[in-house]
């Protein structure tokens, strides 16, 4: 079997979920298929400036592809379109459908080459339903497609121009059962083969971390892009009000491109994007890890925490994320900032209860996200829908 992932950005340097997640699972699937990687130049999503070389790369022994990204994206033309969109209640799907040509990223020679080399590949592999290079990557190979969506409840995702990206595919992977439920449920698109799959998680082997400067504990710690569309404005209004209220010692620290900006605080660290090594060094010190993003279709950095046996906090408004804490049991969730003040009250008071849901995380993640159980998933997959 050959397979080629289709990814908008690509790379170690890459901060994001979804390509992370598309990184990791090409990564462990060489050991069972031929894997390729077609992807383009860009490194920021905001711009998708071509920023990598175009042409064939290796890394950690995956071949990639890059292509040349044909225009980039002006936000400030992008802003202003979707806010007239999404405050129209009568849009059209012609008006949807510019707002993916200014989502982009639009890359006319990784669409051409998807297509010139169809016979090449058995199935493509599609990360990120949202975006163009599968929006029209699907609807060029769809008997050889794989849509991995990492879907959540989103303004855009109710666009009925996204309707045949949910049923043309020869099969789906869903991050977890309620990214399953929730687009079935919208989509209606029960009769697409699909499973939940997600993402393995591991202990980290880095025997010992690269210097990072020294948080002051106790600390909550936040992994990801630093982004309003994140959660991160509301996270820092919260917990700044929460130190104030309480007179707390606690610190946050964000960990992660900066896409907004930061309150000069003394407890408010944001060091910016760190490699692997420091960001697990980070989780393993934290008091509690925090994800207050309301749009999560799996939430990595939740599964990275509990494998550190680190317990965690996250906003309730995504389903996904109060899934895992209910399943787990190794976290809270807030829906507001009184549950949010509560969870911390308890979290940093009760050594005792961190333990007991550190150690429950641990062995749901065992349970369900490690990396034997997750490539077994795949590779079964793929294999059947090629029967």
């Amino acid at each position: 079997m050959r397979l080629a992932f289709v990814v908008q950005r690509y790379g170690e340097e890459v901060n994001g979920g979804a390509e992370a997640l598309c990184r990791w699972v090409a990564e462990r699937m060489r050991k069972y298929v031929a894997v390729e990687v077609l992807t383009t130049c860009a490194l920021d999503y905001l711009t998708w400036a071509n920023h990598f070389p175009a042409g064939e790369i290796v890394i950690n022994g995956v071949t990639v592809r890059r292509f040349p990204v044909d225009v980039p994206r002006d936000m400030d033309t992008f802003n202003l379109f979707a806010r007239k969109l999404f405050a129209n209640e009568r849009r059209t799907l012609l008006d949807e459908i510019e707002w993916l040509r200014l989502q982009g990223p639009l890359s006319s020679p990784l669409l051409t080459y998807i297509k010139e080399h169809e016979h090449q590949y058995d199935l493509f592999v599609f990360v990120t339903y949202s975006y163009l290079t599968t929006y029209l990557g699907v609807q060029l190979v769809p008997q050889k497609s794989v849509l991995i969506p990492a879907a959540h409840d989103e303004p855009h995702f109710a666009f009925s121009a996204f309707q045949p990206i949910f049923h043309l595919p020869r099969g789906i992977i869903y991050c977890t059962h309620e990214e399953r439920r929730f687009v079935q449920a919208q989509r209606q698109n029960q009769r697409v083969p699909s499973c939940v799959a997600g993402v393995g998680v591991e202990e980290p082997e880095h025997a010992q971390a690269e210097p990072l400067e020294a948080f002051p504990s106790p600390y909550l710690l936040y992994v990801g892009r630093v982004d309003v569309m994140k959660g991160c404005r509301e996270l820092l209004t919260y917990f700044l009000r929460y130190i104030k209220q309480r007179n707390s010692n606690a610190h946050l620290v964000l960990l992660g491109k900066q896409a907004m900006d930061i309150p000069a605080h003394p407890q408010i660290h944001a060091p910016g994007f760190v490699s692997a090594t420091q960001k697990d060094d980070a989780i393993k010190h934290a008091a509690v890890v925090i994800n207050p993003s309301e749009y999560e279709s799996l939430s990595i950095v939740l599964l990275e925490a509990w494998q550190a046996g680190v317990p965690v906090i996250a906003n309730g408004r995504s389903n996904v994320l109060a899934e895992h804490c209910l399943t787990s049991n190794g976290g809270l969730y807030y829906t507001n900032y009184d549950e949010f003040a509560l969870g911390l009250d308890l979290l940093l008071s009760n050594p005792a209860l961190c333990e007991t849901l550190g150690r429950q995380g641990k062995q749901y993640v065992a349970e369900r996200y490690s990396w034997d159980v997750v490539e077994k998933t795949y590779v079964d997959f793929m294999t059947g829908i090629l029967a």
